[in-house]
């Protein structure tokens, strides 16, 4: 039987939460043959040992109706992807086409783990419901973006992708505290709180580290400043304490980034897939909510409906106690666990045919 060949879209910057979710589907799937256009060396060191995937290196170009028949079918993976006004193209009507020839020639476009929005206008809305009509299957990580395309029968909804992931180590340092970091200068809306966010999370490290904590911080993706927020952070510490903190940095070894987190007895998760990833190791955490994304998944999945931080309510005060970090009970992970293997029920349909 001739292998399948797949093109893969996805954000593939040297994201911990993008590339975890294409490390997972070359582990899922070794008979199909993968193709993804990276162009950047340092962004695809995490592909290069695998045999199923070819890294094409150059830019990621818009698909046209024109090149829709060059592979036997298509995976758009990734979370914020129909960001209205974003960067993104694949709600437009050059995409449309290029989708209506894939459902021409019958050649499956499969869209895994996304969320809808933010969207302002209703034309963005309208042909967005155009584009979904058109595909194979689309699944969205969130009831929010599901129920706007009620009635769309390609349109369905599982927890994130991410919740299929499982952990190698389940064994927790004890009295470590794990922060993720985020920059807030690159998010326009809560760029005033950076300094606020700094010295909330400085005031919160003293009582840890006064409590016997060790502290670590994560940067989850170079590209998007978490590097930057980290070193920013240290230089308003005093020496005695930047010193005492150890940083793990995601840059494309996704096991040994993936190990030393898992060691975290505590987790402040501001990233979206730090939540995730704390919740299947089994960490007790705290929230910090950037976005709707994350709220609607933790309204979706009933997690930690009191330890959220929203980040544009924070003070310079404001306490996050290690006795408030919460962890899910191993029922309800094991619940959330099996929905979130219908990510994949539209591709494994179209594999199958």
């Amino acid at each position: 039987m001739k292998q399948k060949r797949f093109f893969i879209l996805a954000y593939a910057k040297a994201n911990l939460g993008d590339d975890l979710f294409i490390y997972m589907l070359l582990k899922e799937y070794p008979n199909i043959q993968f193709y993804i256009n990276i162009e950047n060396d340092e962004h695809s060191k995490l592909f290069q040992n695998f045999s199923n995937i070819t890294i094409l290196k150059e830019k990621e170009k818009n698909l046209t109706k024109q090149n829709a028949q060059d592979y036997d079918g298509y995976i758009y993976i990734g979370g914020s992807i129909f960001m209205e006004g974003g960067v993104v193209y694949n709600i437009s009507e050059q995409f449309l086409e290029f989708m209506k020839e894939c459902k021409k020639n019958n050649i499956p476009f499969h869209y895994i783990s996304s969320n809808f929005g933010p969207y302002y206008t209703q034309q963005y809305l309208d042909l967005a419901k155009e584009v979904y009509k058109n595909c194979s299957s689309i699944c969205f990580r969130d009831k929010y973006s599901a129920n706007l395309f009620n009635g769309i029968e390609q349109v369905h909804y599982a927890p994130d992708f991410a919740f299929l992931y499982s952990p190698k180590n389940t064994q927790k340092e004890p009295n470590t505290v794990g922060i993720s970091i985020i920059d807030l200068s690159i998010r326009k809306k809560l760029l005033n709180y950076e300094q606020t966010y700094y010295e909330m999370l400085k005031n919160n490290i003293y009582d840890y580290i006064e409590k016997g904590k060790s502290i670590t911080l994560f940067s989850f993706c170079k590209y998007e400043g978490d590097e930057r927020a980290i070193v920013s952070f240290l230089e308003t510490l005093p020496n005695e304490v930047s010193k005492k903190i150890k940083v793990v940095k995601y840059d494309g070894n996704i096991e040994y980034f993936l190990e030393e987190y898992s060691k975290m007895e505590y987790m402040v998760c501001a990233r979206f897939h730090a939540m995730i990833l704390s919740v299947i190791m089994n960490q007790k955490c705290e929230i910090m909510s950037y976005s709707d994304k994350i709220d609607n998944v933790i309204n979706d999945l009933q997690l930690f409906s009191n330890n959220i931080v929203h980040f544009n309510n924070i003070t310079n005060k404001t306490k996050m106690p290690l006795e408030d970090f919460k962890s899910v009970e191993d029922e309800k992970i094991k619940q959330i666990t099996n929905k979130a293997k219908m990510q994949l029920n539209g591709l494994n349909k179209s594999l199958k045919e």
